[in-house]
């Protein structure tokens, strides 16, 4: 079938970034990407969005685009958190039309706001208080580390593997390029991402309900295919079907 399968990558960095950042070699290593850089900022409360006020997506985006460099490609959008989640999430809405496929998304906490993106988590070494940000241990994909082999890079190892024994970690040098291991690594991770994805909009094609789905059934789908209901309610999204009798948070 001909579907357009959307690969979307969240950064999450913990510590200092250096100049030359993971960003730098990701970009070198995987082509097509179009990043988007994401500034939380306070918004007057008569531009917030309200639910049973929704902002039209043209205007939504008008007013969080600060720049835009297509040469890099680059996108930076800036206002408050639930403002950039709706922007970002109405580039996967049917009939916009579309540059890119796949989109790299910096400078914000993917884990809180993008839970159903590929989460890579950057460790910089060292960094001050990381025992804060356990959560997104628990949740990260794959676990990029920097820095030399010191107590702190040891004990942030055995704290990550207690937490998440599943997840890789992968010891890298700050520079332009990523090594051979994790590129691979990441190549298999945004397979099995678009193969969750398909896998969705099989089970969705196959409700034949008018484009709509209940959010126990979607809660359905999700357990039945191994996968998180973020990713679900994101697919949904992409592919036009509107989730009813939701329970309030679940998407």
């Amino acid at each position: 079938m001909d579907w357009l399968l959307m690969l979307v990558v969240a950064l999450n960095n913990i510590g200092a970034v250096p100049d030359n950042n993971f960003k730098s070699g990701f970009l070198k290593a995987f082509s097509g990407f179009q990043t988007v850089k994401l500034s939380l900022c306070a918004v007057s409360a008569e531009k917030q969005l309200q639910i049973c006020q929704p902002e039209p997506e043209e205007e939504l985006l008008r007013s969080v685009l600060k720049s835009s460099d297509m040469s890099e490609p680059l996108l930076e959008l800036q206002g408050s958190g639930d403002r950039l989640q709706k922007a970002v999430r109405s580039m996967f809405f049917p009939g916009r039309e579309r540059k890119y496929e796949k989109f790299l998304l910096t400078g914000c906490d993917g884990i809180t706001y993008f839970p159903w993106a590929v989460q890579i988590v950057n460790v910089y070494l060292p960094a001050p208080g990381w025992e804060q940000k356990l959560e997104w241990i628990r949740k990260a994909d794959v676990i990029v580390l920097y820095g030399s082999e010191s107590e702190e890079s040891r004990g942030f190892t055995t704290e990550a593997k207690r937490l998440r024994p599943d997840v890789p970690i992968f010891i890298e040098e700050a520079g332009q390029y990523l090594s051979g291991g994790l590129k691979d690594y990441l190549r298999d991770l945004f397979l099995s991402y678009l193969k969750n994805r398909i896998k969705i909009k099989e089970v969705l094609e196959e409700q034949k309900t008018e484009q709509q789905i209940e959010c126990g059934q979607a809660r359905q789908v999700a357990e039945t295919l191994g996968v998180d209901l973020s990713l679900v309610g994101s697919v949904c999204d992409e592919s036009g079907y509107r989730i009813t009798r939701c329970g309030l948070g679940c998407f």
